[in-house]
């Protein structure tokens, strides 16, 4: 309860309710709108209970059959997950069903998609001598006979300048690899091995796609262990400071890990079924554990404020679950369903943590509606809040984590002062959402991984020694074009290409072309099929503008019969076309959602579209704090492919996503709160106040504990990882205290009695008015 002692030109409401029972009565015996609170004392041993508090009850009355039952669960997915093993994925980061996908599909046919593998194969002597070359060829003849092999292109079997290096020591083998991203990835672990070992006088380095993946799989499994050990203490901390009793730190704590873990083990049954990211390992952790304590912590405060009023354990614990219990589900639909939302973007790294994110979800909301009530009769009267806590030197005031003297007084002071503050809390959020204007969106690449990795020191090796990057091709098909009897029509098509700014080289089956002029002449053979290839390697970075132009000329370009381009950069762009063409479904959706959602919660128009307005705001801020950290400023220092600094394309989207959702949860705790005062006084100043004073301590501990969960991704050697672990930190921090504390309280203050308006709904009755204002700054 708030401090009596505390001076404040909104005590009529605090004071009907602190000076005793009878005065509380009568108090509230003149509120037609009663809310669920004052209904409940009336109503004996919990008779016509909300849902939610009689399912609390009877956990809470079953403790030991609900904790076996959870007990029994965890053991059997666990046992599952560690049975079947988990088939995590580690792609999806370009688009499905676009034209650079269709062409790459063509181009395999001839053996020439996007390498799975790229081999960088050195000699002491030069590549074309004929020892050398005899093992380059059975090294080459070993790759393309390895099953779930699709094909393997190197010098010695193609002759192809681009394939040698500038110093004619080196030399690439290119192998494409059958299957899924899941699958080429388990081959690529046997090959490789099986390659070194048959080419001991070639120093042999790997990148490529495929060993990306299995090196990124690899550092996430080794980080996540990491992470949880400097995630677990920090929290127990966080949780024993906020609380000030370790008994009540095991039940927040108990249910994350709880919630993490179960839905870890699941989420390794599904990858049998679907392509689950390795990278949904580490999300599930962070997210489930910061989630599950968070809901955990809201309520089982609400549980010990409810003891404190001199309700009986099994009586609070059902209070606790019919208010912020509702409260949990309508906070689990919301984040379930903006994460959910992302599943129209036709990209299968976000489709699956989508997927991962909506179990996580579930199991938090079931932990906390189930295990909590359970948890609490089986811990008894040390999770009550009766006995005196320990005085921290820096707690002043009630040792209640419910109520917050220091939050009072910023709410008081925001409602005094509404416009100053509020403008300067947008002001804040705006400025830092203009960099988002300057995000460079690419695709992933060995980048991700640590500096020191195979596949990332390889990449370097072959851009610095070969005078034309693999990921600077773009690889025309010509499916019914034959190259011999159509030799004037392509030789005419090779030039005009070579000829197109931001064409550094054109490789035909006839020759090399530069500067739109033949340069090097190759005999052409009568091919067994119809159709033939045309690579153009491009002068500047796939992430480039020039690039991306020279795409778009390529493909503009008339070629002898029907024609299609792939390449890394025709990748990205597609890739970025179908995430701007699916951006404004994903924003209507989840801006429509959750704005049914909140309007069903909390009956207010006003409400749920500041909810939405806010949201966005918080939106903005996250992605441009990840612009400004790690595109302007390189905190992961510069693109490995040389160029502008850029954001991989999936992180931004995710971060969206988590950042709104987070956002939204804590606004539905904020206003239930407020709401409740409403109810009971019709003031809303005294509303504002009272939902800040009583949720704001909480704020703080849920934020650290939600902050320290996700940023200790911070500490992974993944890239993509660090920067979502880093920007998620940093909203909800400021979530938790400009928005919440400063930008939500200054809004309703100006909006006044319009925050608890609502349209008449058909059939039901139009909501009690509340009494009139006694307040001077009621507006």
């Amino acid at each position: 309860m708030p401090d009596p002692s505390s001076p404040s030109d909104l005590s009529a409401p605090f004071a009907a309710s602190a000076s005793g029972p009878g005065a509380g009565e009568a108090a509230l015996g003149k509120v037609q709108g009663l809310g669920d609170h004052d209904r409940s004392h009336s109503r004996g041993k919990g008779s016509g209970m909300p849902l939610l508090g009689q399912v609390a009850r009877w956990s809470f009355r079953h403790c030991r059959a609900v904790l076996g039952a959870v007990a029994g669960l965890v053991v059997l997915l666990a046992g599952l997950g560690l049975g079947v093993g988990g088939e995590w994925s580690n792609g999806g980061y370009t688009a499905d069903g676009t034209a650079a996908q269709r062409a790459e599909s063509a181009a395999r046919h001839f053996g020439a998609g996007t390498p799975d593998l790229v081999l960088y194969l050195r000699s002491g002597r030069p590549v074309d001598s004929p020892d050398v070359a005899a093992e380059g060829r059975r090294l080459t003849e070993l790759a393309a006979a390895t099953p779930g092999v699709g094909a393997a292109l190197s010098y010695w079997n193609t002759g192809r300048d681009p394939l040698r290096s500038s110093d004619g020591r080196g030399a690439l083998l290119r192998v494409d690899l059958e299957g899924d991203e899941s699958q080429a990835a388990r081959t690529a672990r046997s090959l490789v091995p099986s390659l070194r070992a048959a080419a001991p006088g070639l120093d042999l380095a790997v990148s490529g796609p495929a060993w990306v993946n299995v090196t990124a799989t690899e550092q996430a499994e080794r980080d996540l262990l990491r992470s949880e050990l400097f995630v677990l203490p920090v929290t127990f901390l966080v949780l024993a400071l906020a609380f000030g009793s370790f008994s009540a730190t095991i039940v927040p704590a108990a249910i994350g890990v709880t919630a993490a873990s179960g839905a870890l083990a699941l989420l390794a049954v599904v990858t049998r079924l679907l392509p689950i990211s390795v990278f949904a390992v580490n999300l599930s952790c962070a997210l489930g554990f910061g989630l599950a304590v968070d809901y955990a912590l809201f309520t089982l405060a609400r549980y010990r404020e409810e003891r404190a009023r001199g309700l009986d354990a099994e009586q609070a614990v059902g209070r606790a679950m019919s208010t912020t219990g509702r409260a949990v589900v309508f906070c689990a639909l919301t984040m379930a369903w903006c994460m959910a939302g992302l599943l129209v973007f036709p990209l299968g790294l976000i489709r699956s943590l989508a997927f991962a994110s909506l179990v996580v979800v579930a199991f938090c909301a079931v932990g906390t509606l189930f295990l909590l009530p359970a948890l609490v009769a089986a811990l008894g009267g040390r999770l009550d809040g009766t006995r005196p806590p320990r005085r921290w030197p820096w707690r002043r005031g009630s040792g209640d984590l419910s109520v917050s003297p220091t939050w009072r007084g910023v709410a008081v002071a925001v409602t005094a002062r509404p416009w100053l503050w509020g403008t300067a809390g947008a002001a804040l959020l705006l400025g830092l959402a203009l960099p988002v204007a300057g995000l460079r969106p690419t695709l992933t690449d060995e980048s991700i991984l640590p500096p020191t990795a195979e596949a990332r020191t390889a990449a370097a090796a072959i851009r610095a020694d070969f005078p034309f990057a693999p990921e600077r091709q773009l690889t025309v098909v010509l499916p019914r074009t034959d190259a011999a009897s159509r030799a004037a029509e392509l030789d005419a098509y090779a030039r005009t290409l070579a000829a197109l700014p931001g064409a550094a080289r054109v490789s035909t089956t006839a020759g090399e072309y530069a500067g739109g002029r033949q340069i090097a002449e190759r005999r052409t053979e009568m091919a067994l099929r119809p159709g033939t290839l045309v690579a153009v390697f491009g002068a500047d970075p796939v992430q480039s503008a020039e690039t991306g132009a020279l795409v778009d000329a390529v493909r503009a370009t008339p070629a002898p019969g029907p024609a299609m381009v792939t390449g890394a950069a025709v990748h990205l762009v597609d890739t970025r076309r179908a995430v701007t063409d699916a951006l404004p479904w994903w924003t209507g959706l989840t801006l429509c959602g959750v704005f049914i959602m909140l309007l069903l919660f909390t009956r207010s128009l006003l409400v749920a579209l500041k909810a939405g307005v806010l949201g966005a705001l918080s939106i903005g801020a996250a992605l441009g704090l990840m612009v400004l950290l790690f595109q302007h400023f390189q905190l992961l220092g510069p693109p490995a492919t040389g160029g502008a600094s850029t954001l991989e394309i999936t992180m931004p989207l995710l971060a969206a996503a988590l950042a709104f959702g987070l956002c939204v949860d804590y606004e539905v705790f904020l206003v239930s709160r407020m709401a409740e005062e409403w109810r009971r006084t019709g003031q809303n100043t005294a509303a504002i106040v009272f939902g800040i004073e009583h949720t704001g301590r909480l704020f703080s501990a849920a934020a650290l504990v939600v902050a320290v969960s996700m940023g200790a991704l911070v500490l992974s050697q993944v890239s993509l990882l660090v920067v979502l672990g880093a920007t998620m930190a940093a909203i909800v921090l400021i979530d938790a205290t400009v928005v919440r504390g400063v930008l939500v309280p200054a809004f309703m203050q100006l909006a006044g009695r319009a925050n608890w308006w609502s349209p008449p709904t058909p059939g039901r009755a139009a909501p009690p008015t509340a009494p009139a204002p006694t307040e001077t700054h009621n507006r």
